[in-house]
């Protein structure tokens, strides 16, 4: 049976094959990313309100490439109350530029920052590259997280965040989600449990236990560790925290407290 002492900050179950009622039993508290890919607008819409009429208590949204913001757009993308929004996925759109590109952040993109500052919408940094990451900075960007990363300090990769990103987003108040992405945690894909542990507890030492969550990019990713395909499966990672000689409050803390003090403010 799955941990349901777990929290996740970011599951692609909004465009995948997968039940929001499963995932409300199967984890305390989850985000749900809305993924841009090839949709329009109008098939994004109706997602959001479909998920907004239907979620659980527990169940929030999250939107993950919004390259479709414009000021006609802004009050509509509002109404749907997403925790976080990244601005691009991989590539550059007109908002910014993504991990696999040098784009910069446009003027339409330090609109979109401003007025999602405004809003009290988190900015999700995953995705961005460094350039456009360090242009977020100089905006009033309010609250920024990183949904689901690993760190570049363990394992090179330009998804990952380099410690003075992980600094930044910490020092704002944000939240950084260690995603159980293969390549993310080892520079050769072959990943484990282990690897997951040495992210975690690399943020842990370097910025604090209460900065740290899961972010586990289930639903988003195929490429996942050895061992691990789903919440059932994350009881060996706990096991492995225990054994490092964390508490099982500190456990608590990083599966499920952090997301959800975080999400306590968001209505």
């Amino acid at each position: 049976m799955p941990d349901n002492r777990i929290a996740d900050f970011h599951n692609d179950i909004l465009t995948a094959s997968g039940r929001i009622e499963m995932l409300s039993r199967e984890t305390v508290c989850c985000v749900c990313a809305l993924f841009r890919g090839n949709r329009s607008f109008a098939q994004l819409r109706s997602i959001a309100l479909r998920f907004n009429k239907e979620k659980r208590r527990n169940l929030f949204l999250g939107l993950e490439d919004i390259g479709y913001f414009t000021p006609e757009t802004a009050e509509e993308i509002r109404a749907w109350n997403p925790v976080y929004a990244s601005l691009t996925w991989n590539g550059a759109n007109p908002l910014a530029g993504g991990c696999m590109d040098d784009g910069e952040l446009t003027p339409k993109g330090k609109f979109a920052v401003r007025f999602l500052a405004e809003c009290g919408i988190c900015i999700d940094c995953a995705h961005l590259n460094r350039k456009s990451f360090a242009e977020v900075l100089k905006c009033e960007s309010g609250r920024l997280v990183d949904s689901h990363t690993c760190m570049n300090g363990i394992c090179r990769h330009p998804r990952n965040l380099e410690d003075w990103q992980a600094q930044e987003i910490v020092s704002r108040g944000g939240l950084i989600g260690i995603a159980f992405v293969a390549g993310f945690l080892k520079e050769d894909g072959a990943a484990s449990a282990e690897d997951v542990y040495r992210h975690i507890d690399y943020c842990v030492q370097k910025f604090g236990i209460e900065s740290i969550c899961i972010g586990s990019d289930f639903n988003g990713t195929d490429n996942l560790p050895q061992g691990i395909r789903g919440y059932a499966d994350l009881p060996r990672l706990r096991e492995r925290l225990l054994l490092a000689g964390y508490s099982d409050s500190s456990v608590d803390r990083i599966f499920s407290e952090n997301l959800r003090a975080f999400l306590s403010h968001h209505n």
